[in-house]
Parts: C-alpha cells; sequence; structure tokens
C-alpha cells in the first residue's frame, strides 16, 4: 500500500533532517576518520527508518479509524464477492 499525503510529508521531512548528518558523516569517513564517519551515517539511516517504521501515537489512531471505516463501509471489491 502506498504512502498517504501525511505520511509522504513526514517522510520528507526525516529526509530533510538526515540529509546534512549523512553528508558530515560521508565527508568524515572520507576523510579518514571511518569510525565517526560511520557512525554519523549509520544515525542518518536510523533517522529515516525510525520516521518509517516505528508506530507514533497518531498512527494507532489512524489505524482504529481505518478499521472502523472499513468495517462499516463496503468497497467495490467486497461487494463483487
Amino acid at each position: 500500500m502506498g504512502l498517504g499525503i501525511l505520511d509522504t510529508f513526514g517522510l520528507m521531512g526525516a529526509v530533510i533532517l538526515a540529509a546534512p548528518v549523512a553528508l558530515f558523516g560521508l565527508d568524515t569517513f572520507l576523510g579518514g576518520d571511518r569510525v565517526v564517519g560511520g557512525a554519523f551515517i549509520l544515525v542518518a539511516v536510523l533517522m529515516i527508518a525510525a520516521e518509517e517504521y516505528v508506530t507514533k501515537p497518531t498512527d494507532v489512531a489512524t489505524d482504529a479509524a481505518q478499521d472502523v471505516a472499513s468495517s462499516v463501509v463496503e468497497t467495490p471489491d467486497d461487494e463483487e464477492e
């Protein structure tokens, strides 16, 4: 299932915040300090992964509302069966 508009904006925000961290890590890594550079790159990846995979309190409410709505409203696919 694709991302909604709010999920897309949230992911864009995470990428905007993680990009400078990743670039600093890449610059440090290529400058010779492999441990610190790799750590910053890892932090940038974790920032994006946390936005995508960690459940936030607003996600719980949204999922509950979608479950209730899907049980009340029949989609055209449900009607064909």
